[in-house]
């Protein structure tokens, strides 16, 4: 079985999530770091100009979206508790929420003018400036990301008061055994905690705090580096294992929020990965590239 490698890079909340969804699985992984931002050369050929972070990679498979990383891990790890049947719909709804909408809250408040200072994304005010023109391109289009300051705060804080108050009766969200929504509220969190400028304001929650450092422990698990070169090679050098049926010859695939770079092939049925958008490429120089989407949050549509 090919191992996993994952893309992503050391600042990124995403990448934090399945990071840590990796260690609790005790799942092994190659780790490619890359640039916070573009061009990322060796990683465009392989998502097809996907711009998110982080992906995760198998061979010539590429899985974008931690939603949809998540479920191939859980998959793989034997993690069904992370997704309990009795409350499944629930805790997946959750989670989206988090992905989506609490993550606006948390950039709106990770962003704000006390927070920039000491902020570990950048180390010099150059870079910052170079961060936030790459995301306005990487945004073109789309106001998703986007809220006002005293909105975002309001709503942090009423949420915080909620999240204090239910953990005081259970270690996890869901009960005592952690499920995806653990994971999917703590990436955001931990946004807010690796600003100093920021991290104080959560100590007044003791039991969100409690349930925070209980997340980290976790830890990431057994982890290798690897260089964004090899893995393009590996891509190119192995075959592609899964078998598919193909449904249209000619799609785009886009996420339908912010991130709209959209990725362009042949739609294709791949039977290991339900309840996705399996988009199959010709990536020159690399060949065949199966790449995919979850179905929520993204469209698909005949070019």
């Amino acid at each position: 079985m090919q191992d996993f490698i994952l893309h992503q890079y050391a600042g990124s909340p995403f990448s934090e999530k399945i990071r840590l969804l990796m260690g609790y699985l005790d799942l092994p992984s190659q780790q490619v770091e890359i640039p916070v931002i573009m061009p990322r050369p060796q990683l465009m050929p392989l998502t097809g100009g996907y711009r998110r972070t982080p992906v995760l990679q198998r061979g010539r498979e590429v899985y974008c979206d931690t939603a949809l990383i998540a479920k191939i891990l859980i998959a793989q790890g034997s993690g069904q508790n992370l997704l309990p049947a009795a409350q499944r719909a629930v805790v997946e709804t959750v989670s989206f929420w988090a992905d989506t909408f609490l993550f606006r809250v948390v950039v709106a408040v990770a962003f704000q003018p006390k927070a920039l200072s000491g902020n570990p994304l950048f180390e010099s005010d150059a870079e910052a400036a170079a961060f936030m023109a790459d995301r306005v391109d990487f945004s073109k289009g789309s106001t998703a990301l986007q809220m006002d300051l005293a909105v975002a705060l309001a709503h942090f804080d009423l949420w915080l008061h909620q999240m204090n108050d239910q953990l005081g009766a259970s270690a996890f969200l869901f009960g005592e055994m952690p499920t995806l929504a653990d994971f999917s509220v703590y990436h955001c969190l931990w946004f807010i905690a690796e600003r100093p400028a920021l991290a104080a304001d959560l100590a007044a929650f003791p039991e969100v705090m409690r349930w925070l450092a209980q997340m980290a422990a976790l830890g990431h698990g057994r982890v290798q580096s690897m260089r964004a070169e090899d893995a393009l090679s590996l891509a190119a050098a192995e075959p592609l294992l899964a078998k598919q049926t193909i449904l249209a010859p000619s799609v785009s695939v886009c996420a339908i929020d912010y991130g709209l770079q959209p990725v362009t092939g042949a739609l294709v049925e791949a039977e290991h990965v339900p309840d996705a958008y399996s988009v199959l490429r010709d990536e020159p120089g690399v060949g065949e590239v199966l790449v995919h989407f979850p179905r929520l949050g993204f469209s698909c549509s005949e070019v």
